[in-house]
C-alpha cells in the first residue's frame, strides 16, 4: 500500500492517477483551497451577508457542505459571513422542479439553513417580490407558458446561454431584495473550462474573465466563485468520503444536443488522458485582464458592448456573407458594406444596446412573443 503525500500515512485516495492523500488530508486541501481562493481575492469584508445559488447538483452540495464546515467552527479559522440560500426552479423542463426545490429544502434543514426559491421564469417581470422562507412558491402558469415559448424560438446553444444570463440577472435581483452584497455560484475547474471555450465559441471572447474568473463585478452586486480552484474529481471524492446525498444528479447541459455539450464532453475526454488540462485552460483565463470601459453596457448581459470600428471585422464579414446568400445584387451589396449604415436583421441593436452573443440570440426570438420587459428595455 502506497502512503499519503502529505503526511506520509496510508493513502486511499488517488487523484489525477499519481496523487495519493489520506481521507484526512484530502478533508483539510479541499477546505485549504475553498478557503484559500475566498482569502487570496480579498473581495469579502467580515460578517457580510451572501447569497449562496444552490442548484441541487454535486457541486452546489459541496459548496453548501463547505460553508457549513466553515461557520461552525469555533476557532480563528471559523468563515465570517451569513449565509443565505437560494434555489432557482424550472432551469430544465427534463427535471421535476417540485419535486427537486423540495429535496433541497430538506437537505437546508438539515444544515439548520433557511432556503429562498424563486423561478426562472420570474426574468420576465418588472419586479419581483422576496419570497417566504422554505416554501415551494406557486408558479404562474402563464408566465410560465410564456417563458418557454421564449426559449424554444431559439437554437438550443442559444437558449442555455439565454436561461445562464436569465439566472444571472435573477440571482442579483433576489440578492438585491435579501440585502446581500455577493453571491457565491458553484462552478468549478470543469465547469470554468467549458465556459471559456463555450465564450471563446459563441462569441463571448471580450467576456470571460467574467464568466470565468473568481469575481463577476458587472454589476454593484458582485458574483464569486469560491470553489472555482476544486476540481470535479475532487468534488466526486468529497461527496463519497463525506456521503452526501445529491437532488439533482444530472446537469441540464447533459439533456441537451447542443454546443456546450459537445464541448464539455471534449473537455472531459481531453482531461482524462491529459491530467493538466482543465487547469491549464483556467489559468490561461485568468490572465486574461478586462480593459476600461469605453462604451455602453449590454442590456441583456451586462457585458460592453463593444465599438463601430472602420476596419473589417468578424461582425461584418459575417454580415457581408449573409447579403451575398440572400441573392442581393452588386448596387445593393456596394451600399451595405458598412454597418454605419446599414441595420442588420441577424444583429438587431449590435453595438447600441447589446452585445455581439446577445444581438444574435436576440434576433432568434420570434417578435410575435418578445416579453413586454425586453421590447421595452431595447
Amino acid at each position: 500500500m502506497s502512503n499519503c503525500k502529505k503526511c506520509g500515512l496510508p493513502g486511499s485516495i488517488i487523484l489525477r492517477k499519481k496523487d495519493l492523500y489520506c481521507t484526512e488530508c484530502f478533508q483539510i486541501n479541499i477546505n485549504h483551497k475553498f478557503r484559500a481562493c475566498i482569502g487570496k481575492n480579498k473581495i469579502l469584508n467580515g460578517n457580510e451577508n451572501v447569497l449562496i445559488c444552490l442548484s441541487g447538483g454535486p457541486c452546489s452540495t459541496v459548496l453548501m457542505d463547505l460553508i457549513h464546515n466553515g461557520i461552525t467552527l469555533n476557532n480563528h479559522k471559523k468563515l465570517s459571513i451569513r449565509p443565505i440560500f437560494f434555489h432557482l426552479m424550472g432551469l430544465s423542463e427534463k427535471t421535476d422542479a417540485v419535486l427537486l426545490t423540495k429535496a433541497l429544502i430538506e437537505k437546508c434543514n438539515h444544515y439548520k439553513f433557511n432556503i429562498y426559491v424563486g423561478h426562472i421564469a420570474q426574468y420576465l417581470l418588472k419586479d419581483i417580490d422576496l419570497p417566504e422562507v422554505n416554501v415551494v412558491p406557486e408558479v404562474n402558469n402563464n408566465l410560465s407558458v410564456q417563458f418557454n415559448d421564449l426559449v424554444h424560438s431559439m437554437s438550443v446553444s442559444s437558449k442555455i446561454d439565454f436561461v445562464s444570463k436569465a439566472s444571472r440577472d435573477l440571482y442579483i435581483n433576489f440578492a438585491k431584495l435579501l440585502q446581500c452584497r455577493y453571491v457565491f455560484t458553484g462552478e468549478t475547474l470543469g465547469t470554468l473550462a467549458t465556459n471559456l471555450l463555450t465564450n471563446l465559441t459563441i462569441g463571448r471572447g471580450s467576456q470571460v474573465q467574467h464568466d470565468v474568473g473568481f469575481c463577476d463585478n458587472r454589476s454593484q452586486i458582485k458574483i464569486l466563485r469560491p470553489i472555482k480552484d476544486i476540481s470535479q474529481e475532487e468534488i466526486d471524492q468529497y461527496i463519497k468520503i463525506n456521503q452526501l446525498d445529491i437532488a439533482l444528479t444530472s446537469s441540464p447541459i447533459n439533456q441537451e444536443n447542443c454546443l456546450q455539450t459537445v464541448i464539455k464532453n471534449f473537455v472531459i475526454d481531453l482531461q482524462e488522458n491529459y491530467q493538466a488540462t482543465v487547469s491549464t485552460v483556467c489559468k490561461t483565463a485568468d490572465k486574461i485582464g478586462i480593459g476600461t470601459k469605453k462604451c455602453n453596457t449590454c442590456e441583456i448581459c451586462e457585458s460592453d458592448v463593444g465599438e463601430i470600428s472602420n476596419k473589417l471585422s468578424a461582425l461584418e464579414a459575417t454580415n457581408f456573407s449573409s447579403t451575398i446568400s440572400a441573392g442581393q445584387d452588386h448596387m445593393t451589396l456596394e451600399n451595405n458594406l458598412s454597418i454605419k449604415a446599414t441595420v442588420y436583421s441577424m444583429f438587431p441593436h449590435v453595438n447600441q444596446t447589446l452585445c455581439y452573443t446577445c444581438s444574435k440570440m436576440f434576433s432568434e426570438i420570434d417578435l410575435n412573443i418578445m416579453p413586454e420587459r425586453l421590447k421595452e428595455v431595447l
